[in-house]
């Protein structure tokens, strides 16, 4: 099979492995050849191949069948780390595009801008804080950019999403991802904003908080949890933690990747609270089989270009991608 890769964006590695062994579920994948950087059009994945399987793990529902369940979760798991709190109605927006990129170029423009998606905003919002990409150092994002990006057409049929153990994958379908961001950042995360009261477990907080990144712990669930130490904007106690669920509506609070575990249940201390995602999917946290990363996309700031990895129980090397979004 051809070794291929796409130019990284951003400086972010979009690390994928295909394989056309017959454990994997899929044929050959082609990307784009190392030296003419074209995209290939031959042997693409056939969907009726694909198996798409139930990620079973523990009691918790992880099922997985366009890829998207993990993808949420590990984007509610960036947000919370590179922008410091989950307030998705301020942070992002929803924008037309032609499904090529963000932001289209002289390439990709020829295509109709009909296409809804969201990103991030930028600026001061309604509050008189940073929002969005403002938020981030230097204005960059790069761990929720690399998923949102994962919404444009470019990357269908090349990212692979598995559970951090056994034969279970699934590619993402990139125009499933787009709706489902859409539909629950100006659906449900809007119509929870709009109505937000304390002390109600079924509300949106009205509170403000702040999170801080806290390592990770093993909770059950799909994967590994991200925890987060949660006070009150910055400095008080936040009174009311277990409804900062209510505030993931964005990734799908009833998705069980994100499996969001409040101060005090499962054996977290108070004023930390925990999610869910897969491995990969968010950078500082490797699963490993020997020498090989379990993961069969890898969102990295550092080259891991010829690394092994390991996807749905078979050895491979990450390969690169990323999309023509020049952001």
């Amino acid at each position: 099979m051809k070794t291929s890769w796409l130019k990284v964006a951003r400086a972010v590695s979009m690390a994928f492995v295909a394989s056309a062994v017959p454990a994997c579920g899929a044929g050959d994948l082609e990307g784009l050849d190392a030296q003419g950087e074209e995209f290939a059009s031959e042997e693409m994945i056939e969907e009726e191949n694909i198996e798409l399987g139930t990620l079973e793990q523990r009691i918790a529902n992880c099922t997985n069948p366009d890829g998207t369940n993990a993808v949420m979760a590990a984007f509610a798991v960036a947000v919370g780390k590179e922008l410091g709190r989950w307030q998705a109605g301020r942070d992002f927006e929803k924008i037309f595009t032609n499904a090529q990129a963000e932001s289209p170029n002289s390439l990709t423009y020829v295509y109709p801008l009909h296409f809804e998606a969201i990103r991030l905003t930028s600026g001061t919002g309604s509050d008189g804080k940073p929002r969005g990409k403002s938020r981030c150092a230097g204005g960059q994002c790069p761990n929720v950019q690399a998923l949102l990006d994962m919404q444009y057409e470019p990357l269908a049929n090349k990212i692979w999403v598995g559970a951090e153990s056994g034969p279970n994958k699934v590619l993402l379908v990139p125009n499933v991802l787009r709706a489902r961001m859409i539909a629950k950042l100006t659906s449900d995360q809007k119509t929870c904003d709009d109505n937000p009261r304390d002390n109600n477990l079924t509300s949106c907080p009205v509170e403000t908080h702040k999170l801080v990144p806290a390592g990770t712990a093993s909770l059950g669930g799909c994967g590994v949890h991200y925890k987060f130490t949660v006070t009150k904007d910055a400095t008080g106690t936040l009174l009311y933690p277990k409804q900062l669920k209510n505030k993931l509506h964005f990734a799908d609070h009833t998705n069980g990747w994100v499996d969001f575990v409040a101060p005090g249940e499962r054996g977290l201390p108070a004023g930390v609270v925990a999610i869910d995602p897969s491995y990969g999917l968010n950078e500082d946290v490797t699963n490993q089989a020997g020498a090989c990363t379990i993961a069969c996309t890898k969102i990295s700031t550092s080259n891991m270009l010829g690394q092994c990895c390991q996807c749905g129980g078979v050895n491979k090397l990450f390969a690169r991608a990323s999309t023509t979004n020049p952001n």
